[in-house]
């Protein structure tokens, strides 16, 4: 599952605890997860696919998270990459305060929250990142205003040059459920030159069902055996995420379709 955006008006938070996994839940959605007995880690398998931006970009120092939830992935890479400052931008301040009281978020300086909308920040500020995650949801889809072309390449405005954005996306490779996914991936494509995508735990499984699907785009001059290369040395040892090497078996090289869907724009 996935982390849940939902209106701060109309969402329900519960935290629940179960055999040693505290987890963050909107309505029914379980929308982050810690274990008690280590907080930096998650039972939400696709956090750990973020850390791939790292074999795009090995010397990312500066990263921007769309969506902080309870904070998995910015605490995780606060700590296994003590060079790097994290911006992090979560709508509702109620997650973003649980985040530090319940989810163990470190209050540090490389740490930024910004309580607001992600894309009106990204409009505001000056920053050039070396990774922007995007990794916020309403519902089971992520907001229309963060998949649009104008928004695409205001990200590719805000990177550096060989930098790296990443899409947390729920849907399928092709299929029935796989619109979402290969629009946005359409979308993509005619903002960066490179574009990569891991469908988590995909190797055996059928490539029409839903899950996570984590999408990767860059100008970065590097290959696909390169960025699999990277993956297989844990970006030379740098990252410390379980099985991490293994998921370079979930990159799916082939064709996605994309005559029957639309480039998404603001209008």
């Amino acid at each position: 599952m996935a982390r849940r955006r939902h209106d701060p008006e109309s969402q329900h938070l519960r935290v629940t605890e179960h055999d040693g996994v505290r987890t963050l839940i909107f309505a029914r959605n379980q929308q982050s997860s810690m274990r008690l007995d280590d907080p930096f880690e998650t039972d939400i398998q696709y956090i750990g696919y973020l850390h791939i931006a790292l074999a795009v970009k090995p010397s990312a120092t500066r990263a921007l998270v769309i969506g902080l939830g309870g904070g998995s992935i910015v605490k995780r890479m606060w700590r296994d990459y003590p060079w790097m400052h994290i911006d992090a931008v979560e709508i509702d301040e109620q997650v973003a305060a649980l985040a530090r009281d319940s989810f163990a978020l470190p209050d540090d300086e490389r740490i930024n929250v910004i309580v607001g909308d992600g894309r009106e920040w990204l409009e505001v500020c000056d920053e050039a990142y070396d990774i922007i995650i995007i990794d916020a949801f309403a519902d089971d889809h992520i907001p229309r205003p963060l998949t649009t072309e104008e928004f695409m390449r205001g990200c590719r405005d805000h990177l550096v040059t060989d930098g790296v954005v990443a899409y947390n996306v729920i849907g399928a490779v092709y299929g029935q459920h796989s619109r979402h996914f290969r629009s946005i991936h359409k979308t993509a494509r005619n903002v960066w030159r490179r574009v990569w995508t891991f469908p988590t735990g995909i190797a055996g499984d059928p490539r029409e069902q839903t899950r996570n699907i984590v999408m990767f785009a860059s100008d970065a001059a590097i290959t696909d055996d390169e960025l699999l290369d990277r993956i297989a040395s844990r970006v030379d040892g740098i990252v410390t995420v379980p099985a991490f090497e293994r998921f370079a078996e979930d990159f799916y090289p082939g064709a996605i379709r994309s005559g029957d869907v639309p480039i998404i724009a603001d209008r």
